[in-house]
């Protein structure tokens, strides 16, 4: 029963700091689930003087903020302005950090997921070679080799990946990633007496589904219709479908999760697709075409 209870206590501590909005239209936020707390603000007075509600509102039901498991990031679109200095509040200085680990997840203070990618390739990494002995097994049948990589390997690299914005350099790290384990799959060819490592089209030509970046534009498709499908007064909801006000700097700015949506939904030539997604069946049929469409 300890950790229920402890939740319990925990949302009693926090159910007091609750505000309506969000961060978009607010000077801070708190996300938490479980025993995670995630607290943004808009400028450090603001966040300071959060932190000090937060262990006051802790310690009336005796619990305490760790010093040594909390940290601080500052996120600017300015590299001069993000800040790896630590702060300190009611007495508590907290360490500062230029990313930091949130549900499994990298978030860095430039916003950036080609780190987040990096990681989860290596952790896919670990996967693979922890099981290489299956996929190097002559017992094994490729349906079989193939099933184990789609339900062990791929999760683990995919996780999150339905709400990543990922560049032509991000694409080519996990299909490079994917093309090595379905190299040894597959095992080389015999052609003209002698074995030869099958190019990418041949292993794409034998393989005949999705890659890994198809897979992940498809689940981005879909969590496109779950938000929209979601109810109005939800959190998220909320956060989607506002704009961000403010002036951009300099320069092409970086495409948005939802902008590189649409635009997938363009190629797949997909119209009106906020009437489309209401009907579930249909949306369905649209992500299994985009998993298996050549232009993405």
């Amino acid at each position: 029963m300890s950790a229920p209870l402890f939740n319990l206590v925990l949302y009693k501590a926090l159910k007091n700091l609750e505000k309506s909005n969000t961060i978009l239209n607010r000077l801070t936020q708190i996300c938490g689930y479980a025993d995670d707390i995630l607290v943004i603000a808009r400028s450090l007075p603001a966040l300071k003087a959060l932190c000090v509600e937060l262990s006051r509102e802790a310690g009336r039901v005796g619990l305490v903020v760790s010093p040594d498991k909390t940290k601080y990031m500052r996120i600017s679109a300015s590299p001069s302005q993000r800040s790896v200095k630590g702060i300190t509040t009611n007495g508590v200085t907290y360490e500062g950090v230029t990313e930091f680990i949130y549900f499994g997840t990298l978030i860095s203070n430039d916003n950036s997921v080609e780190k987040e990618i990096q990681k989860r390739i290596l952790a896919g990494n670990r996967t693979y070679f922890a099981a290489i002995s299956f996929f190097s097994s002559r017992l094994l049948s490729r349906a079989i080799k193939t099933l184990l990589y789609k339900t062990v390997i791929r999760p683990v690299v995919s996780y999150g990946a339905e709400a990543w914005t990922v560049t032509k350099k991000d694409e080519q790290a996990l299909i490079v990633f994917e093309r090595k384990i379905f190299r040894r799959i597959y095992g080389p060819k015999y052609e003209n007496g002698e074995w030869k490592s099958r190019t990418n089209r041949e292993l794409e030509e034998t393989r005949k589904e999705e890659n890994m970046v198809k897979w992940i534009k498809g689940q981005s498709m879909s969590l496109l219709g779950y938000l929209e499908r979601m109810e109005e007064d939800r959190m998220p909801k909320n956060i989607f479908t506002q704009e961000l006000k403010g002036t951009r700097r300099r320069g092409r700015p970086r495409n948005g999760w939802k902008e590189e949506v649409e635009r997938d939904l363009q190629v797949l030539g997909v119209r009106r697709w906020r009437e489309l997604v209401i009907d579930r069946e249909k949306w369905k049929d649209i992500v299994r075409q985009a998993k298996a469409h050549s232009g993405l």
